[in-house]
């Protein structure tokens, strides 16, 4: 039995590496409509990231390279210093596909800092976070979904929530893998997508252009275009009254008229 899903898995996986091959990937910024969120839900929001943050320290003080995504995903209290003290905190919110990838993106950062420590870098270890920003959303259909038509976002043991932008994402699409985002007290879902690969077109062709006066642009294969830039009123009212200002040929100075619209030319009102 466990034999054969874990066949299905291998099944699926190549399927869908074949299928990428033919599309490209986009992301999509989606924003969370504060002003149709409750304050219920506001805070299971702001206390999700919370508890990312918890989980992210506790993962850091067991050792990070000791930790098993598989494994440690189910722990559901963790110990949070408070001043001087230690007391604890359960994670209500924070989903297991969440955690195991938390651990996960504490892994691959220790590998990238043992790799730059081969290349001779300066590195350090992993300190304890402040503040945690984003939450990773692996898996569209179980950790997250979005409704098209009710313009929502469903959030795994968050609820349902009114968001801004879904017509960006076109229709013939795969929607994988999402970030949530907490920006400046905002909320925002960066979805990344796949879509159909478009086809690009060579032409090789060349083609010549002329600038002349009698047909002022003339191209290789025979087509001319004649074309007129429109002065506007404005400016051909200052034109005249330009034209019409005295000029002074010993002070080499125009009358208080003229003077007016040179100084319109250098701010660019005359352009």
């Amino acid at each position: 039995m466990l034999m054969e899903k874990n066949e299905r898995i291998r099944n699926k996986g190549r399927e869908t590496r074949n299928k990428r091959k033919t599309q490209t990937a986009k992301s999509f910024e989606i924003k969370l409509d504060k002003s149709k969120i409750s304050k219920e839900r506001m805070d299971n929001l702001e206390r999700l990231f919370l508890e990312g943050k918890w989980f992210t320290n506790y993962i850091i003080s067991k050792g990070i390279t000791d930790s098993v995504p598989y494994r440690d995903y189910k722990v559901n209290k963790v110990n949070v210093k408070v001043k001087d003290k230690f007391e604890e905190r359960e994670l209500r919110l924070l989903s297991s596909q969440m955690k195991q990838y938390i651990i996960k993106r504490l892994q691959n950062n220790v590998k990238a800092l043992h790799e730059l420590g081969k290349k001779g870098k300066k590195v350090g270890k992993i300190k304890y976070i402040k503040s945690l920003h984003s939450i990773f959303l692996m898996q569209y259909g179980n950790t997250y979904t979005l409704d098209m038509k009710k313009r929502t976002l469903h959030i795994q043991g968050l609820g349902d929530f009114k968001v801004i932008g879904l017509e960006q994402i076109p229709n013939a699409c795969d929607i994988t893998t999402a970030n949530l985002i907490e920006r400046n007290g905002d909320y925002f879902l960066h979805v990344t997508v796949y879509v159909p690969k478009e086809e690009k077109v060579h032409n090789r062709k060349v083609i010549g252009i002329d600038l002349g006066v009698k047909d002022q642009i003339t191209f290789s294969n025979g087509i001319k275009v004649k074309y007129n830039v429109e002065t506007p009123e404005k400016v051909k009212k200052l034109y005249r009254v330009f034209s019409r200002s005295q000029y002074n040929k010993e002070t080499k100075e125009r009358s208080k008229r003229g003077q007016k619209v040179l100084d319109k030319d250098k701010e660019g009102i005359c352009t």
